[in-house]
């Protein structure tokens, strides 16, 4: 099924609707209820394999308590640990290996990594059990976050739901939160989908294409990807804010990042920041030694790799990445030292973003590309057959496309790095927006809308796109 956006702002208006003329003791129960019947109506298997996670890890959690309180062996509490993990991933495992599947699991990957987070940390003591079924059931299918994220914490949004106690609309919470959703709205249907067209005809037969064209398509998609995650992430957010709840910051100017280090302190920053406390530090961390700190690097993001996919391309970007960040803690040192003489030089920055940006963008061709053997012959026609001559004539010939659709893609680009270098000097646009009077917000809300109108009326009879993540 394809995320509609008409529909889902229609469906989300009516939630808030009741959910704020409902007494207090009901909203959560209302929340998992259209939780539910949101995962429902992409198909009943998603349904089925959400409740059957929630239940297991529920009880697990509840039984690993249990063991703690009656002083029984610590391992009995590592078993239960482990079979709630083994219980809770196999419906992921089997996801992913099954190609042929003509099901998507919605969500899955994402309410599964907070299902062992929750499991984790009771074991460690971390967060005191949840004994109120509805309230965990809640803090692992909320609606918003479902389909991509963010990854929650249950010591941020579990203490959250158990504690909801906004009885009445706030408006200036309210008109913050919708203002999120109409970015995250454009950044999807008006930027990310603007490159997905283009994006597709070319990694879909790379072979026809020269190396100029290919790296086109990549850097095209780099901003596709990240308006269309980042999007749905501002949405997700905007909808938990309307209601009173916080969601984790997902993306953060992720391409004005001077080192692939703090790439992955920008990029997707709920999936680093789960998998530096779930996977790096319980390996040993920056323990025992480069050797030993660089192997829990490559494992770590070897991880991450096989949380996207099971096909090979997916295994070679998340171990690229973990190269990045083996070579770059090896020579860190010469880096640091020049940095540091030089800390005031701006083109420094700028030649450092540029390098991380060109690091990313060969990542992902392995990201994008169909399978591994197709990544190598496009990332090997990039560099050995790189044509710029004949760029123009494949991007008029493939796509019948013009000039000004052309210079509007980039527009779009500029927009996206003017906001971000923005946000970086803390520089908020929604701040500055709501200092100034009713009239002029409501002119921009309104031409935001209509940008929305016509570029959807534009692109009916084009495929319509779901969101990248959703497949994840």
């Amino acid at each position: 099924m394809i995320f509609n956006p008409a529909l889902f702002l229609f469906f989300f208006l009516i939630v808030i609707s009741i959910y704020y003329v409902i007494p207090l003791k009901l909203r959560n129960s209302w929340l998992l209820f259209t939780s539910y019947f949101f995962c429902l109506t992409y198909n009943l298997q998603s349904l089925l394999v959400l409740v059957y996670s929630t239940v297991v890890s529920y009880f697990i959690g509840l039984l690993i308590d249990r063991i703690a309180e009656s002083r029984l062996s610590k391992k009995g509490a590592v078993i239960c640990l482990w079979s709630g993990i083994a219980l809770c991933i196999l419906p992921l495992i089997i996801n992913k290996a099954d190609k042929n599947s003509l099901f998507v699991l919605i969500g899955i990957s994402f309410y599964t990594l907070q299902e062992i987070g929750y499991m984790t940390d009771i074991y460690f003591h971390k967060r005191e059990v949840e004994h109120n079924f509805i309230n965990y059931a809640v803090f692992v299918a909320f609606f918003p976050k479902l389909v991509s994220g963010p990854i929650e914490r249950s010591n941020d949004l579990l203490d959250q739901i158990e504690n909801i106690s906004q009885p009445a609309f706030d408006y200036d919470r309210a008109r913050e939160g919708f203002e999120l959703i109409l970015w995250g709205y454009f950044q999807k249907s008006v930027i990310a989908d603007s490159f997905s067209h283009y994006v597709d005809k070319v990694y879909g037969q790379w072979e026809g294409y020269t190396g100029a064209t290919i790296l086109l398509a990549t850097f095209l998609f780099a901003f596709q990807l990240y308006a269309d995650f980042s999007g749905y992430t501002n949405i997700a957010l905007g909808a938990a804010q309307v209601m009173g709840l916080r969601l984790r910051k997902n993306f953060s100017q992720p391409y004005l990042a001077v080192s692939i280090k703090d790439f992955w302190r920008r990029w997707h920053i709920s999936l680093s920041k789960w998998l530096r406390d779930y996977i790096y530090i319980p390996l040993g961390g920056n323990r025992g030694g480069k050797v030993k700190k660089y192997t829990n690097l490559l494992i770590t993001f070897l991880v991450s790799g096989i949380w996207h996919g099971g096909s090979w391309s997916f295994l070679a970007w998340g171990t690229i990445h973990g190269g990045y960040q083996v070579l770059e803690d090896y020579f860190r040192g010469i880096r640091e030292k020049s940095e540091k003489q030089d800390r005031q030089r701006m083109i420094l920055t700028f030649m450092s973003q540029l390098r991380v940006f060109i690091m990313v963008n060969i990542a992902w061709i392995f990201f994008r590309a169909s399978g591994l053997k197709a990544a190598l012959g496009m990332l090997h026609k990039s560099i050995f057959d790189f044509s710029a001559g004949n760029l123009a004539t494949d991007i008029f010939r493939t796509l019948n496309l013009n000039g000004i659709n052309i210079c509007i893609g980039f527009v779009f680009i500029l927009l996206i790095i003017t906001v971000d270098i923005l946000h970086e000097n803390n520089i908020h646009i929604r701040i500055l927006l709501n200092r100034q009077n009713i009239v002029l917000r409501w002119i921009c809300y309104m031409g935001a809308l209509l940008i929305l109108t016509f570029v959807g009326l534009r692109r009916c009879g084009l495929k319509a796109s779901n969101f990248i993540y959703m497949k994840f």
